[in-house]
């Protein structure tokens, strides 16, 4: 008798739905307040490593929440500089 051949067996990847949900939520505010996303994408790799897991989605908000927050750091550091280089007695 011959044996009928099994479908291959698929590994289903569960994970961690916090951390899954931190790194939406992280990944939002890279663009709303990318300083607290910073934090919350930190957090949602870390876990996501601790899980076993390559969390795509909280690596690019951390990336983008840094990128964020150093563009915002350079102009505001422009605009003091523009501000502190205006004469004292500019009229406008």
């Amino acid at each position: 008798m011959t044996e009928t051949p099994n479908a291959p067996a698929v590994q289903s990847t569960v994970q961690d739905p916090q951390a899954n949900t931190m790194a939406i939520i992280g990944f939002v505010l890279a663009f709303v307040a990318p300083p607290i996303g910073i934090i919350l994408s930190a957090i949602a790799v870390s876990k996501a490593g601790k899980a076993g897991f390559d969390s795509k989605l909280a690596k690019w908000g951390l990336a983008l929440s840094i990128i964020f927050t150093v563009l915002y750091l350079v102009f505001v550091g422009l605009g003091v500089v523009a501000a502190l280089s205006l004469p004292a007695n500019a009229s406008m």
